[in-house]
């Protein structure tokens, strides 16, 4: 009897295994099959509204990154986004919208992204800082920053689509105008520069 228990626990400590492992192979970002190289520039565009929901609820429309890919072998992807290279607003290049009326969003921190070997979530941060942006709404500027915001990814899709929910980030300006807090919300996809060739996570 109890030779037969082992035996049905390591059936299905295999059958777990199996179940697990699809999800823990993100190892590789590539394009039509081939490994995107170290140095490759891409870009990542949203799917949806971006949303900072908290005190006047602000909503974008259009969200644009290009960086570098900085990492890429050894199942650790990374890339950086240069300070002034990711970019928020509505379209046409006009301020986001929220309950005070035209607001603009500038992400002023240099930003970080990196997938852990075996993940299927991935890390933006300030590059050993803090991400931080402001918003300006009415005439006064609100800065915010967190150490970090994390999100999850399709693995195995053309292009790679990640999400974002309801992460948060502080006010540190101290300014009474300013919520003293709000939430993150997005999604996007992953190309080659411009936009062109979809990328994967495999």
């Amino acid at each position: 009897m109890q030779k037969k228990l082992i035996l049905a626990c390591m059936a299905i400590a295999a059958l777990a295994a199996f179940v697990i492992a699809p999800a823990a192979q993100a190892g590789v970002l590539t394009e039509n099959g081939v490994a995107v190289a170290v140095g490759s520039s891409i870009t990542a565009k949203n799917t949806g509204t971006i949303k900072f929901t908290g005190g006047f609820n602000i909503s974008c429309e259009v969200a644009h990154m290009q960086g570098t890919v900085t990492a890429n072998s050894g199942g650790v992807i990374a890339g950086e986004v240069p300070v002034g290279s990711a970019t928020l607003s509505n379209a046409g290049g006009a301020a986001c919208s929220s309950a005070l009326g035209a607001t603009t969003v500038k992400i002023t921190s240099k930003l970080c992204v990196s997938i852990a070997k075996g993940s299927d979530t991935y890390t933006v941060t300030g590059c050993s800082a803090n991400v931080k942006f402001d918003l300006t709404a009415a005439g006064t500027v609100c800065e915010y920053e967190t150490a970090s915001v994390s999100g999850s990814f399709t693995t195995n899709s053309t292009p790679v689509s990640g999400t974002v929910s309801e992460q948060p980030a502080k006010e540190v300006g101290g300014k009474f105008f300013c919520p003293d807090e709000g939430k993150i919300d997005l999604s996007g996809w992953a190309y080659t520069t411009g936009g062109v060739t979809g990328l994967t996570v495999s």
